[in-house]
């Protein structure tokens, strides 16, 4: 799984692996909805290119986004595939009638599903957790700007952003690294003359946490609670933490109709520990909260049993194994290190740091996440534990 990573003379970065069975690509670059510069550009600005280039899909990280061929090729299209997302990234020739189309067909999406609870629900979560981030929320402000673009804004964020810095080429499958001089000279005709352009910084003091609560007028019922973890360095011990975590919380809701989440959630970047119960059955949403509180509780004061860290670390290690098994995954993940982080963390590292967690560093990593400001959000008809309540119980 060892990479190798390269740097073309104007700054673009190039990651080549010999992960999967088959040849994938992406592009990934600095900018996303949390880090554009106006309101709605960057979604705009992704939906343009992926109507210009089929073929080409965007997976949007927040603070990056990644433009991935769609399907894997085959290694003889491995040239025509890197000019296609080259040009992708030299692209300029914006035209106003796409870019209205565009626009219109997001403002269609856009209404069709802000009333949905749980799109609601993940709105007002992520606009709690980062109040610093000052995003506007309201559908219709956000369609008003969106729809208020045109072909020489896109070109503006473009000359912006698609600089060579700023992007990370990314390009795995058997028998890569065999290739990488053949690689170097294909990016190097491909990618060597996009300006250098001046990299861009992600900040990430955004996140406040908060209290926020949405008025019910249907059967709906979802609890989120969520903590920051944008700066963690703890990374094997908070992942087996979670896997131990999800699995308290999966024998605690037994015989309860919800829908339970424990996850990363949010940017990279700017990322949080959310987890969220959610049913149509069940009404009584303290006792969501009651039942996460407690298990949090236990993490912070109590240490695991050794079959309970043997469990936890073997989910924590399948887990991430599983996510770098996947050329794309993989590639959006050390892209954004590489963008963000300045490097890419070694897997073998990670995996073998799992292993030797114990349940002290569980505890401890539990302590330092737990402690940071809360964020909890609640879509419920009755009346629910305030936020100094829920503090309390933690």
């Amino acid at each position: 799984m060892d990479e190798r990573n390269f740097k073309l003379k104007n700054g673009l970065t190039v990651v080549v692996s010999n992960v999967g069975s088959e040849l994938s690509m992406s592009l990934t670059v600095n900018v996303g909805h949390v880090n554009e510069p106006d309101l709605g550009m960057a979604g705009l600005f992704e939906q343009v290119l992926t109507r210009e280039f089929a073929g080409v899909q965007a997976v949007y990280g927040g603070t990056i986004t990644s433009y991935l061929t769609g399907c894997r090729c085959a290694t003889s299209q491995l040239e025509t595939t890197m000019e296609k997302l080259a040009q992708l990234a030299k692209f300029r020739d914006f035209r106003q009638e796409v870019v209205d189309d565009v626009a219109n067909d997001i403002a269609e999406h856009t209404r069709d599903r802000a009333p949905l609870p749980d799109r609601q629900m993940r709105l007002l979560y992520k606009h709690t957790a980062f109040g610093n981030a000052n995003k506007v929320w309201d559908a219709d402000v956000y369609i008003s700007a969106v729809q208020s673009y045109d072909a020489e804004d896109l070109r503006c964020f473009a000359d912006t952003f698609l600089t060579g810095k700023n992007i990370v080429f990314a390009i795995s499958g058997v028998g890569m690294e065999d290739k990488i001089g053949y690689i170097k000279e294909l990016a190097e005709k491909f990618f060597g003359d996009i300006p250098a352009g001046r990299k861009r910084k992600v900040y990430n003091e955004f996140y406040t946490g908060g209290f926020a609560k949405m008025h019910a007028p249907d059967e709906y019922r979802q609890v989120m609670l969520g903590w920051d973890v944008s700066n963690l360095h703890n990374a094997a011990e908070a992942n087996v933490m979670m896997s131990m975590l999800k699995g308290r919380l999966e024998r605690a809701f037994i015989g309860m109709n919800v829908d339970l989440e424990v996850k990363i959630a949010g940017y990279y970047g700017l990322r949080t520990l959310r987890v969220s119960v959610a049913s149509r059955q069940e009404d009584d949403v303290d006792k969501f909260t009651d039942i996460i509180c407690y298990n949090v509780h236990r993490l912070r004061t109590e240490l695991a049993s050794d079959r309970r860290m043997e469990t936890s670390r073997n989910c924590a290690m399948a887990e991430k194994l599983f996510m770098f098994s996947q050329p794309q995954d993989r590639s959006v993940e050390i892209s954004w290190q590489v963008l963000g982080r300045g490097e890419m963390y070694d897997i073998n590292e990670r995996i073998n740091a799992t292993w030797r967690v114990t349940a002290r560093d569980v505890r401890d990593i539990s302590e330092d996440i737990f402690s940071k400001p809360l964020t909890y959000v609640v879509y419920a008809r009755q009346k629910c534990y305030s936020y100094a309540e829920v503090q309390s119980k933690l």
